[in-house]
């Protein structure tokens, strides 16, 4: 065995390839002298080898023993085929308790019946495993192999179970496997195999399987087994990182291993392909929702899977929150597949030679080659403090001046803003020093200013947040400061000790003002911009014309808009102001215009915020600074009295909201409260006012229509959308009872049952429901609250629910407090909100009742109590608890 730098001139004309071990990488390296055959290049990347970035004849991996094992045999035999591969562990219980090892599911198949073997590998490298489980299924089962399934290293109860059994595949110093018992159907094929296995040509060993085919090597010679090899690649990673998380990201984690393990075992490419996509399509939905901590480690794992699909997430950075030694930065972009390690900023010279193992594309670009790597790429070694140093031939200056030239470009790649005003954060002070872009590139006339940029600095991610950090900032230091001017303070410290540490926080609120002024004038300077470009509505649009067209509502909306965007709530004065600046005919318009105000704001500012921070920041918009319309009479007042507060509204987008809707349907929208949350291009918005459908043409929601919503609806929309929301409003009937009684006759499941219970907001739903398709989701609003009665059955609504629970699949009812329904403490408002998924395929009576459900007299007190239940209902319950069974089912027969 050989390891050396230095290879003579004699050894290497007589060797084809040169080993090394790389000590400063921990690798093992492997230089051959010419190009080698393809089926060796696939087996070496296979096996887990990589060749270098500018040389395709050097290839390295991790020092571990199979590939140190492998490369010397490699080095010395002229038959690579032939060179056994080791796992790196005995098979001991300490090393199944320590996750070394892989499991194989090995699916064996004989005249149409198949019988599965399960067995444990001690080897924790997956590519490794996945070689060594297909060189024994071919050796012991032949063409009787029907499908090779590696599972993750997590399943520890199950490896010390087969490891009691014996059920473990090794290979011995000669290369051989070691046997073992097998059961008694699997024994007699595997002799039968034995004893024909001369007559066997190794070469064309087929699996049973029309995936894929075995060659000698034990490369699968079908490009989709090389594409479940990148699945349990993923699945591997997806392990390692969920065991340092916890909470609702670990439950992402193992839900998205999950169906990645299901798509690993499809062996039909079509299959697999339709459900890594549905993979995907989960992906993008939950992503919002895991943690600032593992965000990029997912988009870095999930990645492959996207670029084999030809699938991109719909941005390439994210906010994170990032953690010093001395303090903690919220709230700040980072790009999405940037290692979490360059996060920070920049890394000291004496950290950098512990990167070279991980990142050895880093390490192998040059001043004539860095202009060839990614923008992530690019951003990563953008923030190593030096490079010369480290082995890294790059001129700092021709880096920075590359970033200075192509800046919009890579900019909009890693989507980062590139506006000159545009706030950044300093990472060595937080929300104390926060610049505009353009005063950090000309500070201190720095030399290489966009890599001090870089390495420095990182954008707000939302900046209406990032003025609330400030204030709680300035909040909790002002508080510091008064007790340090009276009381203990003044006694129990010297007074040129006290003098300093005023003097110091002093110092750090006036920075925190600059700060906030710093965001406040980009947001201001943006609004102001949007004020003047008057192109909120398109006067094509036959919903867009007013009878007075002087009232410009774009501008209106604008401006109060600025004002919440300063966190502060608008005065009457400033409503006055803003109805005669801009023309408001009269006060049924002007309070429309309140109202819209408050949605577009509401929409565009807390849409996207991160989950951490979401309730809190739209609890405090409307409790604190929603301006809110008043109303004429009482009667107008109960018209609008079944409106949800903005932030519910928001929840049930977001619950509503995902890939895989593609269609809403909202027979009575109104002004768009309840579509705040949700993606206009998918809406079909319903209203019968024409005002209410100005601010929906306002809003950019593309379909607008004005039908009855007490008549049914074409017949082309029933059963045609993915989703229904409907919260009825209080309104007038303008059908008669006969034409009630008729429709129902006509459209409506049950409707002798129906008629004598259907009140007018129940029936406006029955009839919404229709559009609904089978699977699809639904919301609908009642008012009341669920209440049992003394035999336990539910009292109010009993008529309608009993026919909603028969014909659809109800999946919970939230009853909601009035707390979170009004600010007004004296009134009392009770709804329930009623989530549906899907119709039943066999109408049934199943409503609950007291003693099967409980939980549904509950009443719900708080905004943050709703959105667990709402992320309690977005977990497929159902789905789990059927793969729950399956798992079950298999041990047991066992």
């Amino acid at each position: 065995m050989l390891f050396s730098l230095v290879f003579s001139t004699l050894i290497d004309i007589i060797m084809n390839v040169q080993i090394t071990h790389n000590t400063a990488k921990n690798g093992i390296e492997m230089l051959f002298s010419k190009p080698i055959e393809n089926e060796l290049l696939l087996f070496l990347e296979k096996l887990g080898f990589k060749h270098a970035f500018n040389n395709k004849l050097k290839w390295y991996a991790d020092f571990h023993p199979p590939y140190v094992k492998f490369a010397n045999s490699l080095e010395s035999n002229t038959d690579w085929k032939s060179i056994p591969l080791h796992t790196s562990f005995e098979p001991t219980y300490d090393n199944a308790d320590n996750l070394k090892f892989c499991i194989t599911e090995i699916n064996v198949k004989k005249d149409d019946t198949v019988i599965m073997g399960e067995y444990l590998i001690f080897e924790n490298y997956k590519r490794v495993a996945t070689i060594i489980a297909e060189r024994f299924a071919k050796e012991t089962f032949g063409h009787y192999v029907d499908s090779i399934v590696i599972l993750p290293r997590n399943y520890k109860t199950r490896a010390q179970r087969l490891l009691r059994k014996n059920k473990v595949i090794e290979v011995d110093e000669k290369g051989s496997f070691v046997p073992f018992q097998l059961s008694d159907s699997l024994s007699e094929i595997a002799e039968e195999v034995s004893k024909n296995r001369v007559s066997i040509n190794l070469e064309n060993v087929s699996i049973n399987n029309e995936a894929s085919k075995f060659v000698a090597s034990g490369i699968l010679e079908n490009e989709t087994d090389f594409q479940k090899l990148l699945l349990l690649e993923v699945i591997d990673k997806l392990a390692s990182i969920e065991i340092d998380t916890n909470g609702n990201c670990k439950d992402i984690i193992q839900n998205l291993t999950t169906e990645i393990e299901e798509a690993s075992a499809i062996g039909i490419d079509s299959i697999r392909r339709e459900k890594i996509s549905q993979i995907i399509r989960l992906y993008k939905d939950w992503f919002n929702d895991l943690d600032s901590s593992c965000k990029t480690s997912v988009a870095i794992t999930m990645r492959p899977l996207l670029n084999i699909m030809n699938e991109k997430l719909s941005f390439n950075s994210c906010a994170v929150s990032l953690h010093f030694e001395t303090h903690k930065i919220q709230n700040v972009l980072v790009p999405i597949y940037v290692q979490e390690v360059f996060h920070n900023g920049m890394i000291p010279k004496e950290q950098i030679a512990t990167l070279k193992p991980k990142f050895p594309y880093l390490f192998e670009t040059n001043n004539l080659t860095f202009d060839k790597l990614s923008a992530f790429q690019l951003f990563e070694l953008s923030q190593l403090e030096d490079h010369i140093e480290n082995g890294i031939n790059i001129s700092r200056i021709r880096l920075n001046n590359y970033w200075q030239d192509n800046s919009s470009k890579i900019f909009k790649e890693i989507d980062y803003p590139i506006d000159k005003q545009y706030p950044y954060v300093s990472l060595s002070h937080g929300y104390i020093h926060v610049y505009t872009l353009e005063e950090i590139l000309v500070k201190d006339n720095k030399l290489c200013n966009w890599l001090h940029l870089l390495q420095n600095y990182r954008p707000i991610a939302d900046l209406s947040f990032g003025i609330d950090i400030i204030n709680k900032k300035i909040n909790k230091l002002s508080e510091q400061l008064t007790e340090l001017k009276k009381g203990e303070s003044l006694i129990n410290m010297p007074y040129q000790e006290n003098v300093s540490e005023r003097k110091a926080i002093e110092k750090d609120i006036a920075s925190l003002f600059s700060s906030k002024q710093v965001i406040e004038r980009f947001i201001e300077q943006s609004l102001t911009k949007q004020l003047h470009e008057d192109n909120f509505v398109d006067s094509d649009n036959e919903y867009a014309k007013l009878d007075v067209p002087e009232f410009n509502r774009d501008s209106f909306v604008a401006g109060i808009s600025l004002i919440y965007s300063k966190h502060k709530k608008p005065t009457e004065a400033q409503i006055e102001d803003f109805s005669k600046k801009f023309h408001v005919l009269n006060d049924e318009v002007l309070q429309e215009s309140i109202e819209l105000s408050a949605i577009a704001f509401f929409r565009n500012g807390y849409n996207h915020l991160r989950e951490e921070f979401l309730v809190g920041a739209m609890s405090h918009f409307w409790r604190n600074l929603q301006y809110e319309r008043s109303f004429a009479s009482d009667k107008e007042q109960y018209e609008h009295s079944h409106i949800l507060p903005l932030p519910i509204a928001m929840m049930i987008g977001k619950y509503i909201q995902s890939s895989k809707i593609t269609s809403i349907y909202d027979p009575t929208a109104g002004s768009g409260h309840l579509l705040v949350g949700l993606e206009t291009k998918k809406v079909h918005a319903n209203e019968v006012s024409e005002l209410k459908r100005t601010s929906l043409d306002f809003l950019r929601f593309k379909n607008i229509t004005s039908y009855n919503p007490l008549e049914p609806t074409p017949k082309e929309m029933h059963k045609s959308f993915d989703a229904v929301i409907c919260n009825p409003p209080n309104m007038i009937s303008n059908i008669t009872t006969n034409q009630k009684d008729d429709i129902i006759d006509k459209y409506i499941e049950n409707k002798h049952f129906l008629n004598h219970y259907l009140r007018q907001k129940a029936y406006i739903i029955a009839l919404a429901l229709l559009n609904l398709k089978n699977d699809g989701k639904a919301v609908i609003v009642l008012d009341g609250h669920i209440i049992f009665d003394e035999e336990g059955r539910i009292k109010y609504y009993r008529g309608f629910l009993n026919w909603l629970y028969k014909y659809y699949c109800v999946r919970d009812i939230i009853n909601l407090d009035s707390f979170i329904l009004s600010k007004d403490t004296t009134k009392t408002q009770k709804k329930m909100l009623v989530l549906i998924e899907g119709r039943k395929e066999n109408p049934r009576y199943d409503t609950p009742t007291k003693e099967n459900q409980p939980h549904l007299a509950n009443v719900v007190g708080s905004l943050d109590k709703l959105w667990e239940r709402f992320k309690t209902n977005q977990i497929p319950m159902i789905d789990i608890i059927i793969k729950q069974l399956k798992i079950a089912n298999k041990q047991y027969e066992k």
